[in-house]
């Protein structure tokens, strides 16, 4: 499906050479993602962003919203459509991870469905757009309780051409580490079952954001658009990238309280010790060991822990 179809429907203007903005309605939900569409004047490929699959993962909410705004048609090649943010509902509910209507993950539902719950109607409306897009752009930070270093992650889903395309604009992004990802369910992993490239790339603190963080955010993601040819202007190198061949997610066993005994980016080694769940006597009712060499990408930082979410991730 086009980007003109979707948007036309929701009577969001898609001209070259004009800026436009609306929001687009998740059919069969109250839910509707504020979006700004930037036609340039010249042709190219059409880009299509996403900032707050996550509600409480600022930095890049804020960063979408600013980019929206900047970028001008006279500057783009191409069609750039960003969503500012994408999951509204769990933004203003101020929630982690979660949706408000159904207690689901949005970014574990891609590609979504037509008639299912909140979530997997949001998700399927965006894998629409994802259709339509030459290149999809997925902006995730530091949730309410989670600590991380920049990183991006790209998916290996769609083939080799296709990762490596998305590994190489991921290292554009500027971030220390890039890591590749098997899972079909992301927002990434869904772009990629219909051969789009992308990436998903995170940077932020425990559900807060600063002036600095969007500044580099929003460097990195206009160096991106440089390298995919839609801003005119020379690529910045990443000579420092780290490429790390998967990422290893550590999940809570139990419900309790979280103890990590490793600091973010501290590396480790296969069978240390990452920290324990106790229970509210102090107990200890499970304990987590690194499944392989390599180094912590994002801790949780909540006391509070349930069973099944993620605890650390090791790259």
């Amino acid at each position: 499906m086009s980007f003109s179809t979707i948007l036309q429907h929701n009577n969001i203007s898609i001209q070259a050479g004009q800026k436009s903005s609306g929001f687009i309605s998740v059919p069969g939900t109250p839910v509707k993602m504020p979006a700004t569409v930037i036609a340039g004047e010249k042709p190219g490929k059409n880009i299509l962003i996403t900032g707050g699959v996550h509600g409480g993962e600022y930095p890049c909410i804020e960063t979408a919203i600013r980019l929206a705004g900047n970028l001008e048609p006279s500057d783009v090649r191409g069609t750039v459509l960003v969503i500012h943010p994408v999951n509204t509902p769990a933004f203003l509910a101020r929630m982690q991870y979660y949706g408000p209507y159904d207690g689901k993950n949005l970014n574990r539902v891609f590609p979504g469905k037509a008639t299912g719950t909140v979530s997997e109607r949001i998700a399927y409306t965006v894998h629409q757009l994802q259709q339509g897009a030459d290149f999809y752009i997925d902006l995730h930070g530091g949730d309410i309780h989670e600590s991380l270093v920049p990183f991006v992650i790209y998916s290996k889903v769609g083939g080799e051409k296709l990762a490596e395309e998305s590994k190489q604009a991921s290292a554009a992004v500027g971030f220390p580490y890039v890591v590749g990802s098997v899972s079909d369910n992301g927002s990434i992993g869904g772009a990629a079952t219909v051969g789009v490239p992308g990436f998903l790339a995170e940077l932020g603190q425990c559900g807060r954001w600063s002036e600095e963080e969007v500044h580099q955010y929003m460097e990195g993601i206009e160096n991106v658009l440089r390298f995919l040819g839609t801003l005119e202007g020379e690529v910045v190198e990443n000579l420092g990238v780290q490429f790390m061949d998967q990422m290893t997610v550590l999940k809570a066993q139990h419900d309790g309280c979280w103890y990590p005994f490793k600091a973010l980016e501290e590396e480790v080694k296969k069978g240390e010790k990452i920290g324990e769940i106790r229970d509210f006597f102090g107990q200890v009712l499970s304990e987590y060991f690194a499944e392989t060499d390599g180094l912590l990408l994002y801790l949780v930082t909540s006391l509070a822990i349930t069973e099944g979410d993620p605890l650390a991730a090791i790259g």
